[in-house]
């Protein structure tokens, strides 16, 4: 792994929690970067935008360009624009929304969408909802951002879109047909046109089935790290193999 080309990290609960690094982690990724490794920050987090994480990753002096981090909402982008879609509800955050209206030229719209996107929706209403349920009741169909249940916090997990989407499952008795984040097919056929597929690549992030997950789907090499929702348990270590574990980032990145 000390040939890797490519590093991908999660960023809730891998490299930092909430505006706090963990353990120096991003000492170990300036020194990579300055090495010629090529840094790429993965989340699945869409309340923020991508000038957002940008902003943020610069505040916390991280070496970071447009073109390094990648969300469920670059994947959103791409898909919409290569299906031409025109009208969409979207259950999420105004960033998101502006980003996404921006790029793709979309309109949000609970007025004949053709689907309806479920976000990480921090401004989330109760108004939204029964908009999204009768939509879904009167046959739209809807996606999820991504399909993580809670957000690490520094006061705890907090509910993510995951969770949203549960509540409207339960609700309405229908699934969502797809979602754009870790570790979709949508999202690992977008990571393969940023990072070729034959190039040497490792995905270090703390949940099994979203990080590790489309580690295995990509080619990629995988670490756990124990910083975040994993917590290196024995019956959390049954449904992995082939994964190096370590306590934090810093712990895995000085090997390298």
């Amino acid at each position: 792994m000390k040939n890797t080309d490519n590093i991908i990290l999660d960023l809730d609960g891998t490299v930092y929690v909430d505006n706090q690094i963990i353990n120096k982690s991003d000492i170990e990724i300036r020194r990579l970067e300055k090495k010629g490794k090529s840094i790429y920050y993965l989340t699945n987090n869409t309340s923020k935008n991508t000038k957002h994480y940008i902003s943020k990753l610069n505040n916390l002096n991280l070496p970071v360009s447009r073109n390094s981090v990648i969300s469920p909402i670059h994947v959103m982008i791409d898909w919409i624009n290569k299906n031409n879609i025109k009208c969409v509800y979207i259950l999420g955050v105004q960033e998101l929304i502006d980003e996404l209206e921006e790029k793709t030229g979309v309109v949000n719209s609970s007025k004949n969408p053709e689907l309806i996107i479920v976000a990480f929706d921090r401004e989330l209403t109760y108004q939204k909802l029964e908009t999204a349920c009768e939509l879904i009741n009167n046959g739209i169909p809807y996606y999820l951002s991504h399909i993580d249940i809670f957000c690490p916090t520094l006061k705890g997990n907090m509910p993510d879109c995951g969770a949203i989407g549960m509540l409207i499952e339960k609700t309405t008795g229908k699934k969502s047909i797809n979602n754009f984040g870790k570790p979709s097919d949508l999202m690992i056929n977008y990571i393969n046109t940023i990072i070729d597929k034959d190039h040497n690549k490792i995905v270090v992030g703390d949940r099994i089935h979203t990080d590790i997950e489309l580690g295995k789907k990509i080619g990629a090499e995988t670490v756990l790290v124990c910083s975040g929702e994993y917590q290196n348990s024995e019956n959390e270590n049954l449904k992995i193999d082939n994964t190096q574990i370590f306590n934090t980032l810093t712990d895995y990145l000085i090997t390298i």
